[in-house]
C-alpha cells in the first residue's frame, strides 16, 4: 500500500500545483491605498508585489471608480502606444476623481509588468479594493476598507 501511495504522490503534487496556479491567477490583488493630508486617496501597488522588494515599473491598462447604485463615476484607458502609463510599485496612481466623503466606492485598476506584451491576458493583474472615507465627530478624516467600508452605516 505504501508503495502505491509513493507512485501516487508526484501526480497528486503536481495536479495541486497546477490546480493552485490557475486558481491564483484569477483572484484580484488588493491595492494599498491610503488617505493623503488633502482627503483624497493615494492607490498604489504594493511594496511587497515584487519578491526581492525592489522598485518595478509597472504598465497601467485602466483605472477605475465605481459606486454601489450608480453604477461606474470614472474611467480611464491607457492603451494606446502613444500615451502609455508607468508607475513604480508604492507610487500612487492617477485617479482624476475627487472622492466624497461617506460614499461607498469600488477602486479598481490592471497593470502589467513593464515590458511584458501588454496583450497577453496572462501577464495582466486585476487590482480591487472597496474603500470609505469618513469624517469622523472631532472632524479628522478616516479611511475605511473592504469589509468595515462595506458595514459601514
Amino acid at each position: 500500500m505504501n508503495k502505491n501511495l509513493f507512485r501516487i504522490s508526484p501526480i497528486v503534487l503536481t495536479i495541486a500545483l497546477i490546480t493552485g496556479c490557475i486558481l491564483h491567477n484569477n483572484v484580484f490583488n488588493t491595492p494599498d491605498i491610503v488617505l493623503k493630508k488633502d482627503g483624497q486617496l493615494c492607490i498604489s501597488i504594493p511594496e511587497n508585489e515584487n519578491f526581492f522588494y525592489s522598485k518595478k515599473e509597472y504598465s497601467i491598462l485602466t483605472t477605475e471608480v465605481f459606486q454601489t447604485g450608480n453604477g461606474q463615476l470614472w474611467k480611464k484607458n491607457y492603451f494606446y502606444p502613444s500615451e502609455p502609463y508607468y508607475v513604480k510599485n508604492q507610487e500612487c496612481l492617477y485617479f482624476n476623481y475627487h472622492f466624497q466623503n461617506n460614499i461607498f466606492y469600488t477602486i479598481s485598476f490592471i497593470s502589467t509588468e513593464k515590458g511584458n506584451n501588454e496583450n497577453q491576458k496572462s501577464t495582466q493583474k486585476t487590482w480591487i479594493r472597496f474603500v470609505r472615507i469618513i469624517k469622523k465627530q472631532d472632524g479628522t478624516m478616516q479611511l475605511l476598507l473592504d469589509a468595515e467600508a462595506s458595514g459601514y452605516s
